[in-house]
């Protein structure tokens, strides 16, 4: 009850001055022979206190001038009249009245210095608000939301609209708080005006209309300036940035009908420039993602390319050579010599046909079309298959670990052998020859996992994080005829879309052991 008796006050300050000291002048006449005539000033003193510490400076003045006439009607003889009888009573009334405009001028300005402090407060408040949860932020959507709530929170207005520019001219509604009022026909030209000028719009409160006409980049325009006779509460901020306006914020009238202030709209106005520069910082942020993504397509092609020109171009060069040299003979070459030449020519083959697999494998990861057909499959299976499709002498050379009962695993049958295939034909190219590459599986509650271990010569410890990017070769891939370094990169690319992940580390007493976890969702034991 007594808040809004306060904010009545507050928003109707010369009717509750003299309403004030009447409703206490009703209360005081029926006890008038209880005190003296003396007595009743002082409590017409207090009156004015009150009236300062509410509603200010100048209607304190209106009640120590009511107070004034009132006392002088009421409370000294003759009652009900102007007329004084005593000559000493001029003296009091005299007194009485520079004290109450003294006291009220203290009281008001103290109060005003209040209420000052505590609006920049605030203020303050409100930007370090919009700082902090502005740094937090990603889209210009959540910060037109997030700059509305807040402005919503300290000036109360009927409504707040703020309208995105794209193009430099072309206007979009982005977000409305309390949006229930519709757009009036006036609307559209201040906001085109705005656009226009890089101006604001505003109508000041008459006690600070002279300080607002000074000029100034952030002093707004009056509405009527704009548009004759019209009168408006609301109040257009262009949202700039270095690179010129970004948007508008409309914020509607206070609901207490309250004109904005000179710091208020200055407020506006820090707040509209923050999101200016938070819209400016995002598109460059965009940007420079664009430039990067270009950067690394550039690269990536690049690699693409060479990789391309080695790997498919020697073996074709190869390939060209060995059948030419069959061809010019003048005399039909020996059998056993056309058989060694079909065995090379087979090898470039089975390497250029790695190359090319290994490309398609990585323009599928790079389109983000790895889908993979989940099934129920035992890891057995798999590793047979993978077995199947490696050379004789390679897969003499492969030890498997299979416990009898090993879970089922769900997986793309395809593609999670071709995660097993890449390392193992890199545990075996990495290996000395006739050298033992060991596969074992074992399951615990944090997963299924997959080992492969080799006594090639390691991985540096460099290098263990580098070896899945793509076409990274790393120290000891001179042991190595050919290979494009897209072998666990894209192994790496196919456990990640299995929810899974590949570690490195090292053998004992030599070498590297990979291991391949999946997690405790793809895995179904099966009954002994």
């Amino acid at each position: 009850m007594l808040t809004k008796i306060r904010r009545w006050a507050e928003a109707h300050p010369f009717f509750f001055a003299p309403g004030f000291v009447g409703l206490a002048t009703l209360l005081f006449i029926p006890g008038r022979e209880l005190l003296g005539k003396g007595h009743w000033s002082l409590l017409y003193l207090l009156v004015i206190s009150v009236v300062a510490s509410v509603a200010g400076t100048k209607p304190s003045f209106v009640a120590a001038v009511t107070s004034f006439l009132t006392w002088n009607v009421f409370f000294l003889p003759p009652y009900n009249t102007f007329r004084v009888d005593d000559p000493k009573d001029w003296i009091s009334l005299g007194v009485f009245l520079i004290v109450g405009l003294l006291i009220g001028l203290t009281s008001g300005r103290l109060r005003e210095r209040e209420a000052m402090a505590l609006s920049q407060e605030r203020e303050m408040a409100l930007l370090n608000r919009l700082t902090g949860r502005l740094l937090a932020i990603e889209g210009a959507l959540e910060m037109a939301e997030t700059l509305c709530s807040e402005i919503e929170a300290v000036f109360s207005p009927a409504f707040i609209r703020f309208h995105l520019i794209s193009g430099g001219e072309k206007r979009k509604l982005l977000f409305g708080e309390k949006n229930e009022l519709s757009m009036d026909p006036l609307e559209e030209d201040f906001l085109d005006w705005v656009v226009e000028n890089r101006k604001g719009v505003a109508s000041p409160a008459p006690d600070v209309a002279r300080s607002w006409s000074s000029g100034g980049s952030d002093n707004p325009a009056s509405h009527s300036s704009i548009f004759s006779a019209v009168s408006r509460g609301d109040v257009f901020l262009p949202v700039l940035s270095s690179s010129g306006i970004e948007g508008i914020l409309h914020v509607g009238e206070r609901r207490s009908r309250k004109p904005y202030g000179w710091n208020e709209v200055q407020l506006l106005f820090a707040a509209a420039r923050m999101a200016g520069t938070f819209l400016e910082r995002s598109r460059l942020d965009e940007s420079a993602r664009q430039a990067r993504t270009l950067k690394e397509g550039d690269k990536l092609k690049s690699a693409i390319f060479s990789s391309v020109s080695h790997e498919l171009k020697t073996p074709l060069s190869s390939l060209t050579a060995t059948i030419s040299g069959l061809l010019e003979q003048d005399a039909e070459p020996e059998p056993s010599r056309v058989r060694q030449e079909l065995l090379s020519v087979k090898k470039d083959l089975d390497r250029l046909s790695h190359s090319i697999g290994s490309l398609l494998e990585l323009s599928r990861l790079a389109a983000e079309a790895w889908k993979p057909d989940l099934q129920w499959v035992e890891p057995g299976e798999v590793l047979g298959w993978v077995l199947f499709r490696l050379d004789k002498t390679d897969r003499e050379r492969v030890r498997v670990d299979l416990s009898e009962h090993t879970p089922l695993i769900l997986v793309d049958f395809q593609q999670w052998g071709r995660l097993l295939m890449h390392l193992l034909e890199n545990a075996l190219s990495y290996s000395p020859a006739g050298s033992p590459v060991a596969v074992g599986v074992r399951s615990t509650d944090e997963g299924f996992f997959t080992w492969i271990a080799d006594e090639g010569p390691g991985i540096p410890d460099g290098e263990k994080s580098l070896v899945f990017e793509r076409f990274f070769r790393g120290t000891f891939s001179n042991r190595l005829p050919g290979g494009t370094g897209l072998g666990l990169p894209i192994a790496m690319e196919i456990a990640r879309v299995h929810e899974g992940s590949i570690h490195i580390e090292d053998n004992t007493p030599a070498g590297t052991r990979i291991v391949v976890r999946l997690p405790a969702t793809h895995v179904m034991e099966t009954e002994e």
